[in-house]
């Protein structure tokens, strides 16, 4: 991945690990995984700030996603973390974000991520509208169909035990 994610990355390896430290010396200059790891961490942050109630136990749930996606270090989750707050803080273009991260993704890969999404939003077994708003554009921009949408909201909500009807 490049352009914007992979700058924004180093911008951020650069904060966590300055100049002429040890750490940033064994750190590769580019890194495909982590910067997929952020991609999709932002995504998760967007959904879990949407609804203005920012959870730990969202936190806990991006750092669980994340960490299962690309089995990140412990000593690599700072960086990443730090990454995707920062992208938060910039108040990223999400066309343009979604626009870059998407054009290289499986329809799996857009599916996994649109379940990760619905994964932080029920974590506190309730899926406010600002956050299914914030899924649902998300979904659009990576050209998933409404109905693998829907599709994907029910599953979830299942595997919350949240009421599905109505749908």
């Amino acid at each position: 991945m490049s352009g914007f994610i992979n700058n924004f990355r180093q911008n951020i390896m650069s904060m966590v690990y300055p100049q002429g430290h040890e750490d940033a010396r064994e750190r590769p200059q580019s890194n495909d995984t982590i910067d997929n790891l952020i991609a999709l961490g932002v995504l998760l942050w967007v959904v879990a700030q949407a609804d203005e109630k920012f959870l730990p136990e969202e936190k806990t749930k991006i750092e669980d996603v994340l960490s299962s996606y690309g089995e990140i270090s412990e000593e690599d989750m700072p960086v990443v973390l730090r990454a995707v707050e920062e992208a938060s803080i910039s108040r990223i273009d999400l066309y343009a974000f979604t626009s870059e991260i998407g054009k290289n993704l499986t329809f799996k890969a857009k599916i996994g991520i649109i379940e990760n999404l619905f994964r932080v939003a029920c974590i506190d077994q309730d899926l406010d509208h600002e956050e299914l708003e914030a899924i649902r554009k998300i979904s659009g921009l990576l050209r998933i169909d409404h109905k693998d949408f829907i599709d994907v909201k029910i599953k979830v909500k299942k595997e919350f035990g949240l009421d599905t009807a109505g749908l």
